[in-house]
C-alpha cells in the first residue's frame, strides 16, 4: 500500500504508514516509522493500545498558532474501540526544525481507566539514519542523576544493591526500567541517538505533568526508538480525557555548536520560563562544615567574608544543613546554635550580604517530629508502609505527601516563616525528589510530576518572586519555571573518586555519589540548560589546600570549568584558612561569565574535553577555549584544530591564562603541543591578530578582556576602561605598533617599570585595580 503525505515542512515530511497504521516521518536519508499508544490496567492487567488496534480515523488540518510560531496541525481521531477514542496531534512548523506530538484518550467506558502511560515508537525496522549510531546521550531523572553521552557499545553502569539500596529512590525514576544491557539505553527529559553526521533529538517539549522518557536500542539491525510519558496509574473517569506530554523530534546536522539549543528553548517557550536574574556569587557553610556547622562558624566565616569582600566580593551568605535537631524540624534548631535564625540572618545583612538558608523541605527523619506527629502526612506504600526516600544523613528516611492538605499549610508556614519572619531572600530547597516518588498519595488523581510541580508552585508563591530559589536533588522537568536555579549534578567532594562510608573500590564506577569527577562530567553534560531553563548550579567552588584530597591540578580544572559554565559560583571553604593565591584563583572567576559555554564533544565523550566560551565586544571578539585530562595519566596533545571559528591560515595570540604564558601562532605554522596532568585543565584565549593596536588579553578576569567595559583607539593613543569589581594586581597585555612612551592609571603616570615586553610587538602593563579605572598608553605617531 503507497503511502500518502499528510504534512510537510521544511524539515520533516509526515506519511501514512502502512495499512494506516503507522506513520512515517521522513527527511533526506532519514526515516522514522513510529506506531502510538497507550497502556491501561484493565481487570487489574497491563494492556497496551495503540492506532493498529482501531479499524478507521479521521483525519482534520488546521493552521494554528502557539508559543512556537505558525503551524500546521494535522489531528488524527481513532473511534472508540475497548471503550477508548485514541486521538494523536502532529504540529509542523515553517520556521522551526522540530515536529511535536500529542497524544489524548478519552474513557467511553462506564468504569474508571488507570492510564500508565503514553507512547510512540519506531516499528521494527524503522529507525533509519544517514550513518550508524555512534552513541547516545541522556539526561537524568534529577539533579544528582548521571548525564552525558554513552557509545553505543557501552552500559549503563551496574549498581551494587548497597548503592540501590542507598540511592535507588534518589538518583533513579522509580517506574523506569534500569536495563543494565549493552546498547540499550534509557533517558528522562530528552535524550539523543547520536551518528557521525547527526543527531536525532527526542525527548518532551512540555514537561509539567507527566516524566517523559526516551528508550533507545542501539544494536546493530536492532535499532529502535520509543518516547514516552508517565501518567502513573492516574484513574481516567468515565467521559473525561486524559493527554500526554508534548513529544518532541528533530534532526541535528553535526557538528554542531550547540546541539540541543532549538529543544532546550522550545522547553522555555512552552513552560513559560519567565526572565532570570542576575547570577549570584557567595559562600555555603556544607563543604567545609558539614552538618557539624555552628553559629560560632558562621560568624568567623562572616566576619572573614567581609574582612576579604575587597579582594573576594560575595554576595550570599549561605547556611546549609546541620542547624536542625531532627532532620525534617527545620525550625527546631539544635544547641550548636544558640540564637534564632533570624538573629544570624540581620548579622550577615549587616555586614553587607544577601542571607541564604538551606532546607529540605520534603523529607523527614522517622525520628522528627513531623513524622511522629503526623503519620498521615507521609507517603506510603500500597501496603500502607512509609515510603522509604533513600539513606540520607545515615538514615532511612521518609517522604511527605505533599498532597495532602496538611503538608501544604506546614510548607506555606516553613516557607514563610524562613522568607518573612527569620529574613532569608535565597533559599536552596535540596532532597527535592521525595516529593515525586512512587507511592499512595491523598489526592490519587495527580501523578507524580503534579505533585511535585504543585508542591513547587506552592513554595514559589508563599515565598515570591523576589526570593532566589535554588532546586537540589529536584526532578528536572517539572522544575523547569519555577526555579531560579537548578543544581546540575551530584554533590562535588574534596575528593576526585566517589566514596560511599569510607569504600572506594566497591563504587569506583558509580555517576552518581559526591565526588569532584561525577559532579563535572554533568557540568559539561547540562551545559545547554544554562540561560534558558534556569540558572546551572554547578555546585560549590572548593579551592582550600587544606582538609581535601584534591590537586592543585584539580583546583584549577575545576575553576576553569565552572568559570567558563557561567553558572553559580559559590566557594565553601573555611576562608580564614585560604591562601592568598588559592583566594586568587576564585577571584579570577568573578564575576560569573554571562554568555556560559558550549561544549565541543558532548555527543562525543563521557566527560567532555573541550569547552569554548565566545566574548564579544564592539572593539574586539575573541574566543575563551578550556581544555582538560579527565584521565588517571598524564597526555600530550597537539593544540586543535577543529575550533569553531579557528582560520589556521590567519594568525592568533594564544594566551595560557593561569601560566601567564604567550604563544604567537603563526599562519599555518605548526600548533604547540599540550602536556597535560591527571585531571587536569587549561585556559586559553585566542584573540586573532589584527594590523593596529588591539587586546592580547588580561590577567584579572577569566574572560581576558571581558572587564573592559569602553576603548577608545586614536592615532597615537589607546583609552580604555576596567570595571573589576574588586581590589587586584594584574596586567593588561596590548599589541602596539612600539613601547609606550607613557601610560597612565586614573590619571597618573606609571614608572617605566610596570610596562614590559611579552613578546614581539606585545607588551604588558601591570595594575594595582581598585575595582574600576581608566588605562591611557601614548607612543610616537
Amino acid at each position: 500500500m503507497s503511502k500518502t503525505l499528510l504534512l510537510q515542512s521544511p524539515s520533516f515530511d509526515l506519511l501514512s504508514g502502512t495499512n494506516d497504521s503507522a506513520f512515517c516521518l521522513q527527511s533526506p536519508g532519514r526515516t522514522l516509522d513510529i506506531i502510538t499508544g497507550c497502556e491501561v490496567i484493565q481487570r487489574g492487567r497491563s494492556h497496551s493500545i495503540n492506532n493498529a488496534d482501531f479499524s478507521a480515523a479521521t483525519h482534520k488540518r488546521d493552521h494554528i498558532q502557539d508559543v512556537h510560531g505558525a503551524a500546521e496541525e494535522l489531528s488524527i481521531t481513532y473511534p472508540a474501540a475497548h471503550n477508548l477514542v485514541l486521538g494523536v496531534r502532529f504540529r509542523f512548523y515553517q520556521n522551526r526544525p522540530f515536529v511535536l506530538l500529542r497524544l489524548e484518550l478519552t474513557n467511553t467506558g462506564e468504569k474508571s481507566l488507570p492510564v500508565r502511560r503514553f507512547f510512540f515508537k519506531t516499528c521494527p525496522e524503522g529507525l533509519k539514519s544517514v550513518e550508524p549510531p555512534t552513541g547516545f546521550y541522556r539526561t537524568g531523572w534529577q539533579s544528582w542523576s548521571a548525564t552525558g553521552f554513552m557509545a553505543a557499545s557501552s552500559r549503563e553502569p551496574h549498581l551494587s544493591f548497597l548503592e540501590r539500596y542507598a540511592q535507588g529512590p534518589m538518583i533513579h525514576n522509580g517506574l523506569t526500567p534500569w536495563t543494565g544491557k549493552v546498547s540499550r539505553f534509557w533517558a528522562e527529559t530528552v535524550g539523543a541517538v547520536v551518528t557521525p553526521r547527526e543527531a536525532l533529538v527526542a525527548g518532551g517539549a512540555s514537561l509539567a505533568d507527566q516524566f517523559v522518557q526516551v528508550y533507545a536500542d542501539l544494536r546493530p539491525n536492532h535499532q529502535a526508538l520509543m518516547v514516552q510519558s508517565q501518567v502513573d496509574d492516574v484513574p481516567l473517569e468515565p467521559g473525561q480525557t486524559c493527554t500526554s506530554e508534548w513529544f518532541y523530534l528533530e534532526w541535528v546536522a553535526l557538528p554542531n555548536l550547540d546541539p540541543l539549543a532549538q529543544y532546550a528553548y522550545a522547553v522555555a517557550r512552552q513552560m513559560e520560563v519567565p526572565n532570570l536574574p542576575p547570577v549570584p556569587t557567595g559562600w555555603c557553610s556544607w563543604y567545609i562544615f558539614w552538618n557539624k556547622v555552628s553559629e560560632a562558624a558562621m560568624v568567623d566565616n562572616l566576619a572573614s567574608a567581609a574582612l576579604l569582600a575587597d579582594e573576594l566580593p560575595l554576595q550570599v551568605f549561605q547556611l546549609d544543613e546541620g542547624y536542625q535537631v531532627n532532620w525534617g524540624d527545620w525550625t527546631e534548631r539544635n544547641d550548636r546554635f544558640p540564637h534564632s535564625l533570624g538573629w544570624l540572618a540581620e548579622r550577615i545583612k549587616g555586614s553587607g550580604f544577601t542571607p541564604g538558608l538551606w532546607l529540605g523541605p520534603f523529607t523527614a527523619h522517622p525520628k522528627a517530629n513531623i513524622a511522629r506527629q503526623h503519620p498521615d502526612w507521609l507517603l506510603h506504600t500500597q501496603r500502607g508502609r512509609p515510603v522509604s526516600a533513600g539513606l540520607i544523613s545515615n538514615s532511612r528516611s521518609r517522604a511527605l505527601d505533599t498532597t495532602h492538605p496538611g503538608v501544604q499549610e506546614h510548607l506555606r508556614e516553613l516557607i514563610s516563616e524562613a522568607v518573612t519572619e527569620w529574613g532569608y531572600p535565597y533559599l536552596k530547597l535540596d532532597f527535592l525528589y521525595a516529593a515525586a516518588l512512587p507511592g499512595q498519595r491523598y489526592n490519587r488523581y495527580v501523578t507524580r510530576a503534579q505533585a511535585y510541580r504543585q508542591a513547587m508552585q506552592l513554595i514559589r508563591e508563599t515565598a515570591g518572586k523576589e526570593v532566589f530559589l535554588i532546586g537540589c536533588g529536584a526532578p528536572l522537568g517539572p522544575s523547569v519555571g519555577l526555579v531560579d536555579a537548578m543544581r546540575i549534578g551530584p554533590d562535588t567532594a574534596p575528593l576526585w573518586p566517589p566514596e560511599f562510608n569510607g569504600l572506594r573500590r566497591p563504587v569506583r564506577d558509580n555517576p552518581s555519589l559526591p565526588s569532584l569527577r561525577n559532579s563535572l562530567r554533568n557540568v559539561s553534560g547540562s551545559a545547554w540548560m544554562h540561560g534558558r531553563w534556569w540558572l546551572n548550579d554547578p555546585d560549590t567552588l572548593m579551592i582550600r589546600s587544606f582538609a581535601t584530597e584534591l590537586t592543585e591540578d584539580e583546583v584549577v580544572a575545576q575553576a576553569t570549568l565552572l568559570g567558563l559554565s557561567g553558572g553559580l559560583l559559590i566557594v565553601s571553604d573555611d576562608l580564614s584558612h585560604l591562601s592568598p593565591e588559592r583566594r586568587a584563583i576564585a577571584a579570577a572567576c568573578l564575576p560569573p561569565l554571562v554568555q556560559g559555554m558550549d561544549v565541543l564533544d558532548i555527543f562525543k565523550q563521557e566527560m567532555p574535553e573541550m569547552v569554548i566560551s565566545p566574548v564579544d565586544r564592539s572593539w574586539g571578539h575573541w574566543r575563551l577555549l578550556g581544555l582538560f585530562n579527565w584521565s588517571d595519566k598524564p597526555v600530550k596533545r597537539e593544540f586543535p584544530r577543529n575550533l569553531p571559528d579557528f582560520d589556521c591560515r590567519r594568525a592568533y595570540h594564544l594566551v595560557d591564562f593561569w601560566k601567564r604564558k604567550y604563544t604567537y601562532l603563526e599562519p599555518g605554522g605548526i600548533l604547540p603541543s599540550l602536556s597535560m596532568q591527571p585531571h587536569s585543565g587549561m585556559l586559553f584565549g585566542l584573540h586573532p591578530v589584527k594590523s593596529g593596536p588591539h587586546l592580547v588579553a588580561t590577567t584579572f578576569h577569566i574572560s581576558q578582556g571581558g572587564e573592559i567595559t569602553s576603548w577608545r583607539l586614536n592615532t597615537a593613543s589607546l583609552e580604555l576602561s576596567l570595571s573589576i569589581g574588586r581590589l587586584a594586581r594584574g596586567q593588561v597585555w596590548l599589541a602596539l605598533p612600539m613601547r609606550p612612551h607613557t601610560v597612565t592609571w586614573n590619571g597618573e603616570t606609571l614608572s617605566s617599570l610596570a610596562v614590559h615586553a611579552i613578546a614581539p610587538g606585545v607588551w604588558a602593563v601591570d595594575l594595582l585595580a581598585n575595582r574600576e579605572g581608566t588605562l591611557v598608553a601614548k607612543w610616537e605617531s
